[in-house]
């Protein structure tokens, strides 16, 4: 059976954004049905987008995120119905939606049932999927599979765990993989690792908490480092600060940037997000964290009912104060199955269900303390600001040349974010206000 597997394209909305990093979850469902004997090919179209008119396939899957959801959709009508299936958080966080454009949808994790999905023994619309308890059987994921990806320079994603404890009320991850945490062993991790090593320029742990076990994780860290692996990045919390011993392996290991969900510096907000943890955490963490050599690309969500536009303003002069090396604001965006979702469509305050614009760089809701279109022009404002080109030539001066190269990226980002969103006819204020012509 020939299947093709197909990860639509995203928003250019943030300073990484334009890294050539594939979603992990086609990938692993293209390697098992590979290894099942199917012809699979994978196409990612931040990578390469094909003529679909000329591709003939048995059956075609679509993975799809909110934000690109219209997109996944315009994609599967390109082809007959019966042909197509859906899976990926949207689809199985709004899977009647997405049936209206394929032929079944799977909700959940699909590794366990999608070879019974695509070879016909499944056939009720909605997919169940299960939660694999085991991740060791998982295999490796192929990315030889994504058609026009030159592998040596890309930033490698490695999954090694699923699940969150945590439950953010504007998060998404704990629908879909639950809250219980999950871990693939350091030996199965590293066995990975040990064929790309020196295929690729740099790795990724996509984890939404690399250090969430410490013992586990130091395990991990102390065979990486005894490898050399080379250079990687990760996502922590700020509790991984309390183990100055684990941020040292980690320095020592490879790792170089750690991305940190900060969230915000307003105490109301930190706690309205059931974030458990304080400003005072945030500042003692990002301390650590250099104290360790590790850059710090902060994370906030802008936007909740406590912030005003001085919230956003501050969060600027946070980050520049306490030398946080990158930054992303995203604005608090209601992703259908969260918390945040249900609490702010049950108050009428969601103005917009264009999914293309919940890539988090989009206001779409109302918020409590100022409009829509302050909320928008004062993230805006503080990007622009952060990524000023004179700081990069601050940066340049002070030898933190990766700095400088990321204001240069963001700063263009910014640029080209204004020019296509320059109006921001999609806020209610404007279509009031400042029709467009």
């Amino acid at each position: 059976m020939k299947i093709v597997l197909i990860e639509p394209r995203a928003t250019q909305a943030n300073v990484y954004s334009k890294m050539h990093m594939p979603l992990i979850g086609p990938i692993l469902l293209g390697t098992i049905l590979k290894n099942r004997g199917h012809q699979v090919e994978i196409y990612n179209e931040e990578i390469y987008t094909p003529d679909y008119s000329t591709i003939d396939a048995d059956l075609v899957g679509v993975s799809i995120l909110t934000s690109t959801a219209n997109r996944g959709y315009e994609i599967a009508r390109k082809f007959p119905k019966e042909k197509v299936i859906m899976g990926g958080v949207h689809a199985s966080l709004m899977p009647d939606e997405a049936l209206k454009y394929c032929r079944q949808v799977v909700a959940g994790e699909a590794e366990e049932v999608i070879v019974d999905v695509a070879e016909g023994r499944r056939k009720e619309p909605v997919v169940a999927g299960v939660a694999v308890q085991d991740l060791d059987t998982i295999p490796f994921p192929d990315f030889s599979l994504i058609k026009g990806l030159y592998i040596p320079s890309m930033v490698m994603p490695i999954s090694t765990s699923r699940g969150c404890p945590f439950d953010c009320s504007f998060c998404s991850v704990t629908k879909m993989f639950g809250r219980k945490y999950r871990f693939r062993s350091a030996e199965n991790v590293m066995a990975e690792l040990d064929t790309v090593v020196g295929k690729v320029r740099q790795f990724f742990f996509c984890d939404d908490n690399f250090t969430a076990n410490t013992r586990r994780a130091r395990r991990l860290l102390n065979i990486m480092r005894k490898q050399h692996i080379g250079r990687w990045s990760c996502q922590v919390r700020c509790d991984a600060a309390r183990h100055p011993d684990m941020l040292n392996l980690m320095y020592k290991a490879g790792c170089r940037v750690v991305c940190v969900g900060l969230e915000s510096i307003n105490h109301k907000t930190l706690k309205a997000y059931q974030k458990n943890q304080t400003v005072e955490d945030i500042v003692q963490a990002v301390d650590s964290f250099h104290e360790k050599g590790l850059q710090i690309h902060g994370m906030f969500v802008l936007g909740g009912d406590d912030d005003d536009a001085g919230t956003v303003k501050e969060t600027e002069r946070f980050a520049r104060k306490h030398g946080i090396d990158s930054l992303q604001m995203m604005i608090l965006t209601p992703l259908p199955g969260t918390r945040t979702y249900d609490d702010l469509d049950k108050q009428k305050r969601i103005f917009s269900k264009d999914w293309d614009l919940y890539d988090g760089q989009h206001v779409v809701f109302h918020p409590k303390l100022l409009s829509a279109l302050e909320l928008q022009r004062a993230v805006f404002r503080a990007y622009a600001g952060f990524y000023a080109l004179y700081r990069s030539i601050e940066m340049f001066l002070r030898l933190k040349f990766r700095n400088a190269l990321v204001i240069v990226m963001g700063h263009g980002i910014v640029k080209e974010w204004q020019a296509y969103n320059r109006g921001m006819s999609w806020l209610p204020e404007q279509k009031v206000c400042c029709p467009q012509k």
